[in-house]
């Protein structure tokens, strides 16, 4: 039946199609700014709202719809960030606070932190201008400490340290640079600080490299903190930091030499008599980039409208910065738009040069094309499969390739769930912000490690390495280990190998108390299986609600009784139990409240197998399955819409392609950007990808996967 179905696929495409607008979200703008501008060290989480995900992702074009709300905080973060780019000296004083988690131990030295330094944060931040800027933290000295072991604090901006100041053990009230430092924990440092990117760094000396002499601390997680209620900030044994909070700036007369002004003045008009072609030689250089496509003298000119007015009420630069507010605001710039193409009826038609590039560039960097890759799509080149392939191969080398990290992964292997998780402080008493972000980070490198090193993506399921700091090292029981970076490390135990044995999965398929063998049935049904169950009837009623007794399997099989809770649960708890030998946090164990732990399960197909490494050896023998999924998850991902029926035929010829070579990374990205999909839309009148409901996407699973 397959072989018919894609002889028939491949006499008469289908590629489909997405919606023809397609907004920018809030990843991606970020991105954009960043490359666009060279603009970085923005909080973009403060800016625009968050935004909707279907389908496992929140790039769908189908709900990234453009509300008043939306249309409110565009308008206002394109004004703020072109004068940030810009380098407007008019900038009134603005301010930002970061509370940094209660549950971050900062007793040691922590990642990216200076040497001989303990606790603190550091944050990259861009400022606008020169000027004086108003820093501001909560710095506590902790439990049990005395003067005769006295606390140094510094604050040092790109490493050159601009504060410095002991630390009292008793509230105290004084001032020093016209700063008022009242009991000890507000600390107020006014800084002139040059125009750029800067890392702001808030630590405290490490004078001894012995453990604090402090109160008894049997656990790793700072004392103090509580998940009912967080009486205090932090709660560490040592001296901590609390928040940090940047006001801003003050006295500014010159806009500083930045990056970003480095990028916009691409010419500097001598005089009044030319500043208006280099006005437009500006807008039209960042317009092309911006609009991904070349720029028409239209496009120019409704900028221009706008450069007008602000030289109007201001100087050159202040004519650009509206000019470019403009830019930042116009539909060109904020919708990916795709234009029909004429076909027949119901047939397709390949999108253009500029289309596929910037198809590519959102999907390998959500982000905009570069000049080079623009310039290959100007010229008709990308129509060639072979320069296609060079150009996406050269795209993965860049550094910029991480989005599909920080994006992709984040979101199919629900690692951006992470900050979100919190544990039971009295069951699980060593867990900590440290250990929350060690866990997040080792699956990430992980699958950077596939992506650098072109490995087979099976070896997701079965690499015999890992990445470890101390503070997952701990936690896993290797030993050796020691330092907050991380290193990669061989992994002995074959129940560890792969994201099976990963602390971030086992962990955010877990509930706060206890495991969740439904959820991590699910999660392994949906992501490496592709058949996510269908969605639960109304009014069941949760498993602590129901009167089922004994242990967790037992109650789970009390559950199962009732026929309508049968159907779903009878494939997901099986593959769930499978991974019982880990707790909540992905610790080892043979015994559940006392009782064995029971892993036997069975595979859709009833296949019998025991245990995380016999699950993992069953998915092994269905290794295609794996990879189709994979591959589903990347068009969902590359498209901006759900997988329909009739994509299946091109989710297996990648598959297919991709086995002799060892299904390499590569092969499968490759696979997909030359797939009829990625190169084709659908002409008006077809079918649009639009479903968001679970239903719909239960129904976009390939049915075979069922068996």
């Amino acid at each position: 039946v397959e072989k018919q179905l894609d002889q028939a696929a491949a006499e008469r495409p289908n590629p489909g199609r997405t919606e023809g607008l397609h907004r920018l979200n809030r990843a991606e703008y970020a991105n954009v700014i960043r490359d666009l501008l060279d603009l970085d060290g923005i909080n973009y989480t403060t800016l625009l709202p968050g935004d909707d995900a279907s389908y496992g992702f929140d790039n769908i074009a189908g709900v990234l719809g453009m509300s008043p709300t939306h249309l409110d905080q565009y308008l206002s973060t394109a004004r703020t960030v072109s004068r940030a780019a810009v380098g407007d000296v008019t900038l009134p004083p603005s301010g930002e606070t970061i509370i940094l988690r209660p549950d971050l131990s900062q007793d040691s030295r922590l990642e990216d932190m200076p040497f001989g330094t303990r606790g603190g944060q550091k944050l990259r931040r861009f400022f606008p201008v020169n000027g004086d800027y108003i820093i501001r933290f909560q710095a506590f000295t902790g439990v049990g400490n005395s003067e005769e072991e006295p606390n140094f604090i510094e604050l040092t901006v790109d490493g050159e340290r601009v504060f410095y100041e002991k630390m009292k053990q008793k509230p105290i009230k004084h001032t020093m640079t016209g700063a008022d430092i009242q009991a000890n924990t507000d600390w107020e440092v006014r800084v002139p600080v040059k125009a750029g990117l800067r890392d702001i760094t808030v630590t405290f000396v490490q004078t001894t490299s012995g453990q604090l002499e402090d109160l008894l601390q049997p656990f790793l997680r700072p004392p103090g903190v509580s998940s009912f209620r967080l009486t205090r900030m932090g709660g560490n044994s040592g001296p901590y930091v609390g928040q940090m909070s940047f006001t801003g700036p003050f006295g500014s007369t010159t806009a500083g030499d930045t990056s970003s002004r480095r990028r916009i003045f691409s010419c500097k008009p001598a005089s009044a008599a030319v500043e208006e072609p280099c006005a437009r030689t500006i807008l039209s250089t960042i317009a092309r980039r911006a609009y991904r496509r070349p720029v028409t003298t239209a496009d120019v000119d409704a900028l221009m409208v706008f450069y007008k007015k602000g030289r109007q009420e201001g100087t050159f630069e202040t004519g650009v910065q509206v000019g470019l507010e403009r830019l930042l605001a116009s539909p060109d710039f904020l919708f990916r738009i795709e234009e029909d193409r004429t076909a027949p009826a119901g047939q397709a038609a390949r999108v253009s040069n500029l289309e596929m590039a910037s198809r590519l560039s959102f999907f390998l960097w959500s982000s905009i094309p570069d000049d080079q890759l623009l310039d290959v799509a100007t010229k008709g080149l990308l129509s060639d499969p072979k320069m296609l392939e060079q150009q996406t191969l050269r795209m993965l080398k860049d550094p910029k390739s991480s989005a599909l990290i920080s994006n992709f992964a984040g979101q199919w292997l629900r690692l951006r769930n992470m900050p979100g998780i919190d544990r039971n402080p009295q069951m699980f008493p060593d867990f900590d912000d440290n250990l929350r972000q060690a866990m997040r980070k080792e699956t990430e490198l992980l699958f950077d490690a596939v992506i650098r090193e072109d490995r087979n993506v099976v070896d997701l399921l079965t690499s015999d390495f890992t990445f470890v700091n101390e503070r997952l090292a701990r936690h896993y029981g290797i030993k050796g280990v020691y330092g907050s970076h991380f290193r990669r490390v061989p992994v002995a135990d074959p129940n560890r190998r792969g994201l099976l044995g990963q602390a971030s999965i086992l962990t955010v398929t877990s509930q706060s108390n206890r495991t969740s063998p439904v959820t991590r049935g699910k999660w392994v049904l949906e992501n490496l299986l592709g058949v996510p169950p269908p969605a639960p009837p109304a009014n069941v009623p949760a498993l602590e609600a129901t009167e089922a007794k004994g242990t967790l399997r037992q109650r789970m099989e009390q559950h199962r009784k009732n026929p309508v809770c049968a159907s779903c649960h009878q494939i997901m708890d099986p593959l769930g139990f499978a991974m019982e030998n880990f707790d909540p946090l992905g610790q080892w164990r043979t015994q559940d409240e006392g009782h064995p732990v029971d892993t036997a399960g069975t595979m859709p197909d009833g296949s019998k197998f025991s245990g995380v490494d016999g699950l993992r050896a069953a998915l092994l023998a269905k290794s295609d399955v794996f990879v189709e999924t994979f591959v589903e998850k990347l068009l969902v991902y590359s498209l901006g819409r759900g997988v329909e029926y009739y994509d299946a035929p091109t989710v297996r010829q990648i598959a297919r392609n991709a086995a002799p070579q060892h299904n390499r990374f590569s092969k499968l990205i490759l696979g997909v950007v030359k797939s009829t999909p990625f190169q084709m839309r659908a002409s008006s009148g077809a079918p649009v990808a639009v479903g968001t409901s679970a239903q719909a996407q239960s129904q976009a699973a390939p049915a075979a996967r069922a068996n």
